[in-house]
């Protein structure tokens, strides 16, 4: 295949499948979207011919294209619901810490990341 149709960054995920004695490739932001190849060089290239078909074939069906996640721009600023009960013991761990909420959240998730 020649030039790609569509320059996307989408994530791949690529794992040696005992099985099929070959590299699967997974792209998530694709649902649907899994080829192989015999080298993890061949299984990027068949990937690449995987995704434009797949958008293709999304046009076809005159359905949205997902962007990849890495152009989507994030604001930093998610809405959450907790349960009240725990909203209140991180807000006083928060408190004791020296720590806005919104602090205290992101650091405990940095930690399992």
């Amino acid at each position: 295949m020649g030039k790609r149709k569509v320059d996307l960054k989408y994530r791949l995920e690529i794992n040696w499948s005992p099985e099929d004695s070959c590299y699967v490739v997974n792209v998530p932001e694709l649902p649907g979207c899994v080829t192989h190849g015999d080298s993890p060089e061949h299984a990027v290239k068949m990937a690449e011919e995987a995704i434009d078909a797949y958008i293709e074939s999304l046009k076809a069906r005159k359905l949205p294209v997902p962007k990849p996640m890495s152009e989507k721009q994030f604001s930093g600023k998610i809405p959450l619901r907790i349960d009240p009960v725990l909203h209140r013991d991180l807000a006083i761990k928060a408190n004791i810490q020296g720590l806005s909420l919104n602090r205290l959240i992101e650091q405990k998730l940095k930690k399992t990341g």
